[in-house]
């Protein structure tokens, strides 16, 4: 009898003890579920703004310009003088100097005798003149350049058996229409000048002046 009440105690000590060690478990389960961190965000990164492409809103607006200017131009083409009593027809030659409003242009023209009839033009039977300018394009932008031009230059006018040099001064007013070619500078122009003698050998020093007309195509590269 006594050893059944030993086995039934020591049977309850063992529940006891498996009870005890059950509950402690439970409550650190319950422990470490309470204070468990919750898992970690997705941190929000803002992304760059895409950038508009403005070449559609240029594609719109017109070119404020020519596609290109040339900082150098030649020209060519038919030049006229006259005094009033004929015309000297010639050809003219130019180098134009500058892509903005102010530029620099050298010029020279041989022209044949005025025709006068029976009244000897002062010019006589040949005229050859040189002459720099400093220019003024009134109208940077567009197609169209009024042009304005002063400068000076030397003159020699061939007469029958005899031939003189004179300085000169010049006044220019020109007219050019810029083509649009993209990789070059191509201009359709005219103008007149207006020529008055300076200084000037004893044989030409009858002369008192004259105007020179003129169409040139000028290119640029």
């Amino acid at each position: 009898m006594d050893r059944l009440v030993g086995v039934a105690c020591a049977m309850a000590v063992a529940l006891a003890v498996s009870l005890s060690g059950l509950a402690r478990a439970q409550d650190r389960a319950v422990v470490d579920v309470g204070f468990a961190e919750p898992p970690p965000h997705p941190r929000y990164e803002p992304q760059a703004p895409i950038a508009a492409d403005p070449l559609p809103a240029m594609r719109d607006e017109p070119p404020s310009e020519e596609l290109y200017r040339s900082p150098m131009r030649l020209d060519l083409g038919p030049v006229g003088a006259t005094t009033g009593r004929g015309l000297a027809p010639g050809l003219g030659v130019a180098a134009d100097f500058g892509r903005g409003t102010v530029g620099v242009r050298l010029a020279a023209a041989w022209l044949r005798g005025e025709s006068a009839g029976a009244d000897p033009s002062p010019i006589g039977s040949g005229l050859a003149q040189y002459t720099g300018e400093l220019t003024l394009d009134l109208r940077k932008r567009g197609p169209f350049h009024p042009v304005l031009g002063l400068g000076f230059g030397l003159a020699r006018v061939a007469r029958d058996g005899s031939s003189g040099s004179l300085g000169i001064g010049t006044a220019r007013l020109g007219l050019e229409y810029a083509l649009a070619v993209e990789d070059a500078d191509v201009r359709i122009g005219c103008g007149v000048t207006g020529v008055l003698p300076g200084p000037a050998d004893a044989s030409v020093q009858d002369v008192k002046g004259w105007a020179l007309v003129g169409a040139n195509l000028g290119v640029g590269f």
